[in-house]
């Protein structure tokens, strides 16, 4: 009996992996032209936010912490390409591809109106400083949180010998094979206790192939050097945990010397998830990035 419930627990796991491998590879290639992304617009004030969620994530990261927003606001949530109910096509998932999607939104909306500040989170930090190199004219600001920052996969590796399988599922590619099984692991069972249960129900909204490549293509193979040089003179807030287990703080502080205009904020004691464990304390420190008063004091 128990060799029959055993063999029916293997045939069942590899029929949900199988099933998770063949759910991206066999999804159609990318029409950039017929695929939107997946969005809400929330408020209608003139000050205009657009959020970005990390690998893994959705808009719902964002919305836990909406109510400590003022009233003024207007605010673009976008799931990335790949992530939460956006498209998730059999695609390349590089930096362009993704800005290419954020930029078919954005504009959509008129967040490309020159005074937007634009937040992004862990992935979303990075294609927050992409986009607004790429549109310096569209926003007047940005804002970074857990940007992660790494020099190949040997340094991601070497950091997360000791990580929990959250943290490194958020930045380690060899978790690609953690994707073929979601709903084996995405229980109540699993899920972290800093993680809202409705985020945790969406970061089971990818596939294999949009985690793995846009892990590979943007957050590993980005020369982060060379595109925050693009934004050097920009107004930008970092926003850091001292803990963070998933971006190593370190190494957002040799960034610094690259920005003119910037204030680097450490969370002390606080993980990659910072936002979800305090987002009346992040707002409370991007509010002022709409004042007209343009020069940031770089705090080291």
């Amino acid at each position: 009996m128990l060799t029959i419930t055993f063999i029916a627990i293997i045939v069942a796991f590899v029929g949900v992996g199988l099933h998770g491998y063949l759910h991206g590879v066999m999804a159609p290639p990318y029409d950039p032209e017929n695929m939107t992304l997946n969005y809400e617009r929330i408020g209608n004030g003139q000050k205009k936010l657009v959020l970005l969620h990390g690998l893994t994530g959705s808009l719902k990261y964002w919305k836990t912490g909406l109510g400590d927003l003022p009233d003024s606001c207007s605010i673009l949530l976008i799931d990335l390409l790949g992530f939460g109910d956006s498209p998730k096509p059999n695609s390349k998932y590089d930096l362009e591809e993704h800005l290419g999607a954020i930029e078919k939104v954005v504009k959509k909306e008129g967040f490309d109106s020159g005074d937007v500040i634009v937040v992004g989170h862990s992935l979303g930090a990075i294609l927050t400083i992409g986009l607004v190199g790429k549109h310096p004219d569209w926003f007047q600001s940005l804002a970074v949180i857990g940007l992660p920052n790494y020099s190949g996969k040997e340094a991601i590796k070497t950091k997360f010998g000791k990580a929990s399988l959250w943290d490194g599922v958020s930045v380690d590619s060899r978790y690609k094979f953690v994707c073929f099984f979601h709903p084996l692991y995405m229980t109540e069972w699993f899920r972290p206790k800093n993680i809202p249960k409705d985020v945790f129900k969406d970061a089971g909204k990818h596939t294999w192939v949009s985690y793995y490549r846009t892990l590979d293509e943007v957050i590993i193979n980005t020369d982060l050097l060379q595109l925050a040089s693009q934004i050097k003179d920009k107004r930008i807030l970092l926003i850091h945990g001292s803990n963070d287990a998933a971006a190593a703080i370190e190494n957002v502080e040799l960034l610094l010397p690259i920005f003119t205009n910037a204030k680097f904020i450490r969370f002390l004691g606080a993980d990659h998830h910072l936002y979800l464990e305090d987002p009346s304390g992040v707002w409370a420190l991007i509010e002022p990035l709409f004042s007209t008063d343009k020069k940031l004091k770089l705090v080291k």
